[in-house]
């Protein structure tokens, strides 16, 4: 592949949903030489069904001549999904797009890449029977797969299989998620900032797929975290509901030190912005000189009205029922 730029740097942030990343992708906007996309853009080609993390338990772990060509093929089909651009003069589109448009975003290059990417994966193809596609066909699919076979199309049943189980798969990962994300960004660009790319729960199952990655994760209290996405049905439908999701995880989130993760919470960025500045620039190894816009885009004075909120949602017995369950998580200073 080998289009990837040298010696660039990558920081994926995350969190829990509404639990304050934004304040980080603001701060990173300040920094000279960061490539930082617009906060609603996330990559999400590595942690997705279907997607990098699930191709390399295929290939390179729990391996089979089954489940290595399923996943090739839903890694296929995802990077159509998520390559396409929906266009009305394209009706095809509507049927394939889910609207990220990610072929366009890296300036169209993203089917290349991948395209280059599966051939080095995958060692051989041919067209034979393969009964196991049958059960991830579409209704519509299977109906004239079956219809063909009763009429006694020729090869109805065939399928192309593939056949992949790469030596190199981490190697080959790494140029070409170089080569893709570095695809748009501007001459000068030092370090390529990534909107929930890895997983906040163990981010360093990411973190490998990079020559020179660090992931920062962003927690909050929880009291916030509920006012503050209770509109947004995946969060939670009731306080009983985030409870649970609040709880389970975390429960479900290593928080063993690593050099190259950084957990911060949104209240120290807020109330103690000078020490926490200190502890971001320590982790991503950067000059304190390289903060050209310091406060343009992540003023803590203006962001601190976003802490302590639930002390102003209407249904305080809900906020007493999550101080109850999740006090271990909850802000004293709050």
């Amino acid at each position: 592949m080998g289009d990837g730029r040298e010696g660039l740097k990558f920081v994926d942030l995350s969190g829990y949903a509404f639990t304050g990343k934004h304040a980080v992708i603001d701060l990173m906007r300040e920094i000279e030489g960061y490539h930082v996309p617009h906060f609603q853009f996330e990559f999400a080609l590595l942690r997705i069904q279907g997607g990098i993390l699930d191709l390399e338990h295929a290939l390179s772990g729990s391996w089979s001549p089954i489940r290595s060509d399923a996943a090739i093929r839903r890694f296929k089909r995802l990077v159509r999904r998520l390559g396409t651009k929906n266009a009305i003069a394209k009706p095809r589109s509507w049927l394939e797009a889910v609207g990220w448009n990610y072929d366009e975003y890296y300036n169209h290059r993203f089917f290349e890449l991948s395209k280059q990417y599966l051939d080095r994966l995958v060692a051989a193809r041919w067209r034979a029977p393969w009964p196991y596609v049958l059960a991830e066909l579409s209704n519509g699919e299977l109906f004239a797969r079956k219809l063909k076979q009763k009429l006694r199309w020729p090869r109805a049943m065939d399928f192309e299989y593939n056949l992949a189980r790469p030596e190199h798969f981490l190697e080959t990962t790494r140029e070409y998620l170089e080569a893709l994300l570095s695809s748009n960004i501007a001459a000068g660009t030092r370090t390529i900032i990534l909107h929930n790319a890895f997983e906040p729960y163990d981010p360093g199952q990411s973190i490998k797929f990079f020559r020179n990655a660090k992931a920062i994760v962003v927690d909050r209290d929880p009291r916030d975290n509920y006012v503050q996405g209770l509109w947004y049905a995946p969060v939670a439908t009731g306080v009983r509901e985030f409870i649970i999701r609040y709880r389970l995880q975390r429960e479900a989130t290593d928080y063993a030190s690593r050099a190259d993760v950084l957990r911060i919470r949104f209240e120290d960025l807020v109330l103690d912005y000078a020490r926490s500045i200190d502890r971001i620039f320590d982790h991503l190894g950067e000059d304190r000189g390289r903060h050209v816009r310091p406060r343009r885009h992540f003023d803590p004075d203006v962001s601190k009205r976003n802490v302590g909120i639930w002390r102003g949602y209407k249904k305080q017995d809900e906020i007493r029922q999550i101080q109850a369950a999740l006090g271990e998580y909850c802000d004293e200073r709050v």
